[in-house]
């Protein structure tokens, strides 16, 4: 009973989050790379819980392609953050409203009063490539091994 809760909270995670980057004002490159993070990152679940549940001996391929998707998903959020920062020369968006101790906001903070918000895109995507970049050379050697 338990591994079909988890099937029902994935889909619904998945379609939550689809919808709520859907319903922002987003231009077009920003909307296709946030929704590519968001399904990797729905994809990754899924391998965790193939793995989790699975009674083959393949249980751990499937554990290792659900981190690899994990850091792919974290790694593109980035890169979009980084990119929607260069695109609308602002970081007002990576800020709270209140006071906060959040690095993001205290990093678009200084960013914001030093005018400095294209160089911060750049760092955030620098990061992200830097967070994904192991996970796409794996995908990229299953690909080529495959072929």
């Amino acid at each position: 009973m338990t591994r079909y809760f988890f099937t029902i909270f994935i889909a619904l995670v998945t379609l939550i989050l689809n919808a709520a980057v859907l319903s922002e004002s987003l231009s077009g490159v920003t909307l296709i790379i946030s929704l590519l993070a968001i399904n990797a990152f729905s994809l990754s679940l899924i391998l965790f819980w193939l793995g989790g549940y699975s009674r083959t001996p393949r249980k751990t391929k499937y554990l290792i392609l659900g981190h690899a998707a994990l850091f792919l998903s974290v790694g593109v959020g980035f890169i979009t953050l980084g990119y929607h920062a260069i695109e609308a020369q602002s970081c007002l968006f990576l800020m709270n409203d209140g006071d906060s101790k959040n690095l993001i906001h205290k990093a678009g903070l200084w960013a914001t009063e030093n005018s400095y918000c294209p160089w911060l895109g750049v760092s955030l995507m620098a990061f992200g490539l830097f967070l994904s970049w192991p996970s796409l050379k794996l995908f990229i050697g299953i690909q080529a091994k495959s072929a």
